[in-house]
């Protein structure tokens, strides 16, 4: 279990506002963005590499890609 502490009043408010006392959902929108966030970044860390040349099988890619994102 990990715990997060916010030290900002505004988006205290906000997250207040927002879920309330439904701590599930919050948990649940927060691990989606978490999520998100990585295959954003592992996107432009592709692009990047293939404008340096880098590249490599498309069933590879795919096989990589599901390995890491369904475990």
């Amino acid at each position: 279990m990990i715990n997060i502490t916010i030290d900002n009043p505004d988006i205290e408010h906000i997250l207040q506002q927002t879920y309330g006392n439904n701590h599930s959902r919050l948990i649940k929108e927060f691990s989606q963005f978490i999520q998100t966030t990585r295959i954003k970044d592992d996107i432009g860390i592709s692009i990047h590499q293939l404008e340096q040349g880098e590249s490599i099988k498309l069933t590879d890619g795919f096989t990589q890609v599901k390995r890491k994102y369904e475990e």
